[in-house]
């Protein structure tokens, strides 16, 4: 299927954790920038300055935006300020850091069924040379209880639920997977490789309303889409012929069926229509 992208905004830095807020408007991540911004019509506007490396957001049921804050490093010419890995929250333009101590280098995140802000947190680099297995964690937002789900995952990124809320699904970069398992009352279950991306590694990932598994293929100039089975059903060529690093994708607009796709290259954010 031939899918038309349409440039939103270009020139952001490196984008990731693009999110559809319940006041109908897009935020995204600069990763090198340290910043959040808000994408509209009218082109972007500073939304909020956390420093370090935000990654992946998440919107809370009271409309606060939870960062998962890698840590990054500022550039020795940039004012950004420094924080350390943990989890922050935006709230009435305020960015706090909430968790600040434990954390390796937290990269997405997702309300889960469960009420709670589960999370990866990634060790060392995504390259399949020697990883480092990471966690899968659960805080509780109310009360800052931290639990680790799971510890072995290598390079664990990106992070969905399935229709059935019990199935959950984890982006393995290093591995070029995407493992799927089963929420417990214990946790999580024993994770099964759920899909193989044909090529590139898997970063972010958005379930539509079909049930169907899109997948941000860095390296790949693609987004790759699973259906309910695992099978490869559908694929979205970002870019041209340079590398142009997909990270991530979300879905929103007023009906819900505009698909967001950020990039490294350009900093830039593309939308197309998802029909579901």
């Amino acid at each position: 299927m031939t899918h038309e992208l349409l440039e939103v905004a270009v020139g952001l830095g490196a984008l990731e954790g693009p999110l559809w807020t319940r006041h109908g408007s897009l935020v995204v991540t600069s990763l090198s920038r340290g910043v959040l911004y808000e994408v509209g019509d009218d082109g972007p506007r500073l939304f909020a300055e956390t420093g370090g490396g935000p990654n992946g957001l998440a919107e809370g049921p009271d409309g606060s935006i939870w960062v998962a804050q890698n840590g990054g490093t500022p550039r020795a010419s940039s004012s950004q300020r420094k924080v350390t890995p943990g989890i922050q929250r935006v709230r009435n333009g305020l960015v706090e850091d909430l968790i600040t101590s434990g954390l390796d280098a937290p990269n997405d995140c997702i309300f889960a069924p469960d009420g709670r802000l589960w999370f990866t947190d990634p060790r060392g680099g995504g390259s399949s040379a020697g990883p480092t297995p990471g966690r899968v964690c659960a805080l509780d937002t109310n009360t800052l209880d931290l639990e680790v789900l799971v510890d072995g995952p290598l390079y664990p990124n990106g992070l969905a639920f399935g229709s059935d809320p019990d199935d959950f699904y984890l982006a393995e970069t290093s591995t070029g997977r995407v493992l799927n398992a089963r929420r417990t009352s214990d946790g999580i279950s024993g994770f099964e490789v759920f899909a193989q991306l044909p090529e590139g590694a898997p970063d972010g990932m958005v379930l539509d309303r079909s049930g169907n598994l899109l997948v941000a293929a860095s390296r790949a100039n693609a987004v790759f889409v699973f259906d309910s089975g695992g099978t490869l059903i559908d694929r979205i060529d970002v870019g041209q012929d340079e590398p142009v690093m997909v990270s991530n994708l979300c879905l929103g607009g007023p009906d819900g069926d505009t698909l967001f796709i950020t990039v490294f290259k350009g900093g830039r954010v593309f939308s197309c229509h998802w029909p579901q």
